[in-house]
């Protein structure tokens, strides 16, 4: 069976059996796959993780009900498949911003229709895109005048809040008036400064005219302008604004006809009542000038430190983990050493997600006894491999590539490998300039794939 045929008839099953209690095993064997396989595969050929699908599609066959019957809430819910009112009710509100009471008095439609993948992959790419992502759009931002001030600190965390806030507060020593103001906003590499970490600030006026303002901590100030892919974000918390440019320059670039592009990173403040209510992120991206390809490569053993987290915050406790080696083995800037990642894919941010980072041992290294469980090899074989400047979850590239082999008749993944990420610094670089990592590092994620005729025997 295809893999466009498989995840179908995963859909299938699900919008048959919707109202039901459905089980992950039950879908995978309707779909002639394993659970893991439904997982990435699922994830690839939709755009949606099997269960948040499920989720969406019992909402909007509710909303239906709540608008069309005068059947009581709790029935419909039930009669949906949510095995309590309590996970009805808390579903419902999460996917359409509305208990089921309000939600039939109010004017919103929330619509999440069957997928249909046949009729899906007919659609121009950009269409289906713009569709899928709907809050991201590409703008020509022009050059920008302004005051300027930049912001140090010694650490990282909280910078930009520290910096806004402080920001305001010169303004408002001014007489300047910041409330009919742009606010602009991005990080400086300060290396090998002390403190090492900036953020400039910059206000722009509508007028679009510098005024002059003596204070020690302010200078006038150009921002260059160009070609960015914009989305928003509440400013309520730090995650929701990392996984807003994760899902920018993760997600939405890999699958877009752009590519990242040379100016930097922005990010504009909003704001209402005199204070901040939402980011507007600006990522730089060009029009890319070819689109990468996937190279079929047999890849090598390799022998490697490996270190696993599982679970919430397993990325940092997995990035923790390494570093800490690299450290207290004299390997921090070696760049003999290889590192590569690998993460959950398809499955929920929950206690179910998993995140390693493997570094190749150098020859005649011999890991402490402590260390000895770490020592394992990362698998070598035939891999679909894609190299890009992407950073990130890797989560549009993996796409991309899931999408390839769901259409390829030569190849299909290979589940009983891992994928992972190689990241490789571009060594003709003699000195990293300011915000330079993106243009330094390219990755090459590789998906494990077999020969479908091997596979199947045929």
């Amino acid at each position: 069976m295809h893999t466009v045929e498989n995840v179908q008839s995963a859909i299938d099953y699900v919008e048959e059996q919707l109202a039901e209690q459905l089980s992950l095993e039950e879908i995978s064997r309707a779909a002639a796959m394993s659970v893991p396989n439904l997982y990435r595969l699922f994830y690839a050929m939709t755009g949606h993780p099997i269960k948040e699908y499920i989720r969406k599609r019992r909402t909007s066959e509710a909303a239906c009900l709540l608008r069309q019957t005068n059947l009581p809430s709790i029935e419909i819910g039930f009669r949906c498949g949510f095995d309590t009112n309590q996970t009805f009710i808390k579903t419902f509100k999460r996917n359409t911003g509305l208990t089921p009471g309000l939600y039939r008095k109010a004017e919103v439609i929330y619509s999440f229709e069957r997928i249909r993948l046949h009729e899906r992959f007919s659609y121009l790419e950009e269409r289906e895109i713009s569709e899928r992502y709907p809050d991201v759009k590409v703008i020509s931002l022009s050059p920008q005048k302004g005051i300027g001030y930049l912001h140090v600190a010694d650490r990282e965390e909280r910078l930009e809040e520290e910096a806004y806030i402080q920001f305001q507060s010169i303004l408002s020593e001014s007489n300047i008036d910041s409330s009919q103001m742009r606010l602009f906003g991005w990080n400086v590499d300060l290396e090998g400064s002390k403190p090492s970490f900036g953020y400039q600030m910059m206000a722009v006026s509508p007028e679009k005219k510098v005024r002059f303002v003596e204070h020690t901590d302010l200078q006038p100030i150009e921002l260059s302008g160009g070609t960015y892919a914009i989305t928003w974000t509440p400013m309520d918390s730090s995650p929701k604004i990392v996984n807003a440019w994760n899902r920018l320059l993760s997600e939405w670039l890999p699958l877009s006809t752009f590519e990242l592009g040379g100016h930097g990173f922005l990010e504009e403040y909003q704001q209402f009542n005199g204070r901040i209510s939402r980011l507007k992120l600006y990522l730089p991206v060009r029009r890319s000038q070819e689109k990468e390809t996937i190279e079929i490569l047999v890849l090598k053993p390799l022998r490697v430190m490996r270190f696993r987290a599982e679970g919430v915050n397993c990325v940092s406790r997995a990035d923790e983990a390494a570093i800490k080696w690299l450290t207290r083995n004299g390997f921090i800037g070696d760049n003999r050493l290889k590192v590569f990642m690998s993460s959950s894919y398809g499955s929920p941010s929950d206690d179910s997600s998993m995140y390693e980072i493997c570094i190749t041992l150098l020859e005649g290294f011999v890991p402490s006894r402590e260390e000895e469980h770490r020592v394992t090899y990362m698998e070598g074989g035939l891999y679909a491999c894609l190299t890009t400047r992407s950073l990130g979850s890797m989560d549009g590239v993996l796409e991309r590539i899931y999408r390839w082999l769901g259409t390829s008749y030569e190849y299909e993944a290979d589940e009983e490998r891992s994928w992972f990420t190689h990241y490789i610094l571009d060594e003709s670089v003699e000195e990293w300039e300011a915000g330079s990592l993106e243009k330094l590092v390219s990755v090459k994620c590789c998906v494990p794939i077999v020969l479908r005729n091997l596979k199947q025997g045929d």
